[in-house]
C-alpha cells in the first residue's frame, strides 16, 4: 500500500487532521525562524529582550503541554485543538503589534500556548484511527511535519521581502481556516475524548485520577524517562551541526543543505521504511536501532576531512544527514505509538503531556550538555561528538535492557489493516 492510498484510505477528519500537522509546521517554520531577525534589526530590541520572548514561547509550549493532554482528557480532543488552531492564528497576527512590549510577550505565549493545546490533543486523536496501524499513522503525521518544516522557511523568505506585516497575516490565515473547519467537521467532545476519567466525582477528582494514573504506570514512566535521550539527538542538527559549522567558517547555506536533506529523505521515505520495519523485528528492536544510529551519524564529523570547499566538503554532512534521518524514521513512528500502547487507551492524551514534559527536559540537558562540550573545545575538538555518539548508543542499550520485548500492542485488526 503506497502513502497516496494509505492516505486516501483514511477518513476525511483524519486527512484534514494531516493537513493540519502539515500547516502547523509550515505556519511555524514560515514565521518563527525570522523572528528574532526582525526583532533585532528592523524593531532594534536588545537581544536580551529578544532571547526572552523566544524563551517565553518555547517554555509556554514545553512547559505546558502536559495542561495540553489534562484538558484534552477531560474536555474531548475537539475543542483542544480548535482552540489550538484559533490561538495560534491571533498569536501570530499579534506579532504585527511587536513593537509594543506586552503585546510582543502576549503574542509569543498564546504562540506557544496553542502548540501546548493543539499537539497532545492531536497525538491522542492519530493514536484513535482504526484503518492504519498507529505506527504508519504517524509515519504519516512525520511525513506531513517534515514537509511543513521544508517548505516553511521558504515561504516565509519570500513573503518577508514583501513585508513582515503579510507573513504575519500569511502564516495565520490557514489557522483560522483550520478553526473553522475543525468546529465543523470533528466529531463532538463527548465523542472524541482520548479516554474516559474513571472517577464523575468532579473536575478535581478527574485530574487527580488521570495523573495518578500516569504516575502509577512504571513502565510509561520508565519509557519516556529513557526517551529523553532520544531528544538529546533530535534537537541536534538544528543546534550542533550550525554551531560546528560557524566553527568551520562555513555559511548558512550549509545549515540549510543539512536540513533540506533530512526533510526530503523524511518526507520520501518515511512511510515506505516504516511499512518495511513492521514486517520485521518488533518495534522495541526498531527504536533502539534508530537510536543508535542517530547517535552514530556524528562518527563522520570526528575524522578530520581534508576537503574545505567544492562538492567533497559536503560528503561528511551529507552521510551525517542520511545514517542521522534513516535513524529517526525507523525509531520515531514506534516511539510515539509506543506512548498509546503504555498508556492502555487510558488518559491518552494526558501521557502525551507528561511525555512531552521528558522530551522539554531532554531538549535542555543535550543543548546544555553539546553548548559545554564545544566550550571545552581546547580539550578536544571531537567532544561533542563523543558525547552525542555516547548519547545515542547508551539509550539503546537502556532501552533494550530496561524495556520490555513486547508492549501491550493495538488491536489485531489494527496490526492487519488488510482485514477492513
Amino acid at each position: 500500500m503506497s502513502i497516496f492510498s494509505s492516505y486516501l484510505k483514511l477518513s476525511s477528519q483524519y486527512r484534514w487532521m494531516l493537513s493540519a500537522a502539515f500547516i502547523f509546521n509550515l505556519g511555524f517554520y514560515m514565521l518563527i525562524p525570522f523572528l528574532a531577525g526582525y526583532l533585532k534589526q528592523d524593531l532594534l530590541l536588545s537581544a536580551t529582550l529578544v532571547g526572552i520572548v523566544l524563551g517565553v514561547r518555547s517554555f509556554c509550549q514545553q512547559g505546558l503541554f502536559l495542561v495540553g493532554g489534562l484538558l484534552a482528557d477531560l474536555y474531548g480532543a475537539k475543542p483542544l485543538i480548535v482552540i489550538g488552531c484559533l490561538l495560534r492564528a491571533i498569536g501570530f497576527c499579534l506579532f504585527l503589534f511587536a513593537d509594543v512590549t506586552p503585546v510582543l510577550f502576549l503574542a509569543a505565549f498564546l504562540t506557544g500556548f496553542a502548540g501546548a493545546l493543539f499537539t497532545p490533543a492531536a497525538q491522542a486523536y492519530f493514536a484513535k484511527q482504526e484503518t492504519l496501524s498507529r505506527a504508519q499513522m504517524f509515519s504519516l503525521v512525520g511525513v506531513a511535519r517534515n514537509g511543513g518544516e521544508l517548505l516553511g522557511p521558504v515561504c516565509g523568505l519570500l513573503l518577508l521581502n514583501v513585508g513582515f506585516d503579510i507573513l504575519c497575516v500569511a502564516a495565520a490565515l490557514p489557522f483560522l481556516l483550520f478553526t473553522i473547519v475543525f468546529s465543523v467537521l470533528l466529531p463532538s467532545a463527548s465523542k472524541a475524548k482520548s479516554a474516559k476519567p474513571a472517577s464523575n466525582t468532579g473536575e478535581k477528582s478527574n485530574i487527580k485520577t488521570m495523573v495518578s494514573g500516569v504516575l502509577s504506570n512504571r513502565g510509561f514512566l520508565k519509557f519516556s524517562a529513557i526517551m529523553m535521550g532520544y531528544f538529546m539527538l533530535i534537537n541536534q542538527i538544528s543546534f550542533a551541526i550550525p554551531i560546528h559549522i560557524v566553527n568551520q567558517a562555513g555559511a548558512q547555506q550549509d545549515v540549510a543543505w543539512v536540513l533540506t536533506l533530512c526533510a526530503i529523505i523524511s518526507i520520501f521515505l518515511q512511510f515506505p521504511v516504516t511499512r518495511i520495519c513492521e514486517r520485521w523485528l518488533t518495534p522495541q528492536h526498531w527504536i533502539s536501532i534508530g537510536i543508535a544510529l542517530m547517535g552514530l551519524s556524528f562518527a563522520t564529523l570526528i575524522p578530520n576531512w581534508p576537503f574545505q570547499t567544492g562538492l567533497l566538503y559536503y560528503v561528511p554532512l551529507s552521510v551525517l544527514a542520511v545514517v542521522f534521518t534513516v535513524g529517526t524514521m525507523v525509531s520515531f513512528p514506534f516511539i510515539m505509538s509506543q506512548i498509546s500502547d503504555l498508556a492502555n487507551n487510558k488518559s491518552v492524551a494526558t501521557h502525551y503531556g507528561f511525555f512531552y514534559l521528558f522530551a522539554g527536559i531532554g531538549l535542555i540537558a543535550g543543548s546544555s550538555i553539546v553548548g559545554f562540550a564545544f566550550d571545552l573545545a581546547d580539550i578536544s575538538e571531537q567532544l561533542a561528538w563523543y558525547c552525542l555518539m555516547a548519547t545515542g548508543l547508551v539509550t539503546a542499550v537502556l532501552h533494550t535492557l530496561l524495556m520490555p520485548k513486547h508492549v501491550e500492542q493495538e488491536d489485531s485488526q489494527l496490526t492487519n489493516p488488510s482485514t477492513h
